[in-house]
């Protein structure tokens, strides 16, 4: 008998099959509870959802497969931008599910029960997400006397995005708590959030349009749930820095680990990113390990 309909969601398309089952597997071992599992699928091939069925199987999960045609992000095409389907495609979540669903991007591991964030309360906001990790560092930087400097992107333009309010409420968007019920009931909003000729006027297209879809509207998450290479103690400091107290900046095991940017721990990794954290990047290289040995044929590119 399972203790809670945990609901989770990933974005993905063949380039990121791999890490997606083996995040999805990571998901299904560590959490009793879950019960269903959405996958917003961009162009996979039968044998990559034969794939994802059989991982669901093996938990007594139900999986549900959306598929998302090109014409879904045709108003994103035009502006002549990289067009992130895979990370767009989280958008669309509000119209196909009723309730919570926990979105998480395919390149993390699930490293313990996300009952705890799947029952965080939101208290009235509509979705719940981590501030972001590099724009924090950015900010602690500039409280230490230093330059700012993140991904390319100016304060300035950070502060626009989020405006009314400051630059540290900036989230990533690689897991994304909604209350999907709540955001239907916000007039028009479902319906603005897959109108991408709006998303593709910003720099990163995905991740800044949810920014500036949900600011003010947003429960910080303790950065356990979206832990940037494991590194969720010091994020925590810069949060407690910036004057910011309560559940987020809370001492937790790392729940989720993200690796994000160009260089992933399924591929080998230049030594300064093994020293990000050694002991977040041996967990996935283990984790891999042993999902390769019960899914051989699964490619990882």
């Amino acid at each position: 008998m399972r203790e809670q309909n945990i609901r989770i969601a990933y974005g993905t398309d063949m380039g990121l099959i791999g890490p997606t089952a083996l995040s999805l597997d990571s998901a299904i071992r560590c959490t009793p509870g879950l019960s269903d599992v959405d996958i917003l699928s961009v162009s996979l091939d039968h044998k990559a959802t034969d794939l994802l069925r059989r991982i669901a199987a093996n938990g007594n999960v139900s999986l549900h497969i959306h598929p998302m045609r090109d014409e879904h992000f045709e108003s994103a095409r035009h502006k002549g931008k990289h067009v992130p389907k895979a990370a767009l495609a989280r958008m669309f979540l509000p119209r196909l599910v009723d309730g919570r669903v926990l979105y998480i991007d395919g390149d993390t591991l699930v490293r313990r029960d996300l009952a705890p964030v799947f029952g965080t309360p939101l208290n009235g906001n509509l979705i719940g997400a981590v501030r972001d990790f590099g724009c924090s560092e950015a900010l602690s930087r500039i409280r230490r006397g230093k330059s700012w400097s993140y991904k390319g992107a100016t304060k300035d333009a950070i502060e626009t995005v989020v405006a009314p309010y400051d630059a540290d409420s900036y989230i990533n968007s690689g897991v994304i708590l909604m209350d999907c019920a709540a955001i239907r009931d916000e007039d028009g909003l479902a319906e603005t959030m897959v109108q991408f000729e709006r998303a593709a006027a910003f720099r990163t297209v995905d991740q800044d349009f949810s920014n500036a879809l949900f600011k003010g509207r947003i429960q910080h998450l303790n950065p356990a749930w979206n832990a940037s290479w494991g590194r969720s103690e010091r994020h925590r400091s810069w949060i407690r820095q910036m004057g910011h107290e309560g559940p987020e900046t809370f001492r937790e095991k790392d729940g989720i680990l993200h690796f994000h940017g160009p260089f992933k721990p399924w591929k080998a990794l230049p030594r300064n990113r093994w020293k990000r954290n050694p002991l977040a990047v041996g967990a996935y290289k283990l984790a891999l390990w042993s999902f390769r040995r019960r899914y051989p044929d699964v490619a990882f590119d």
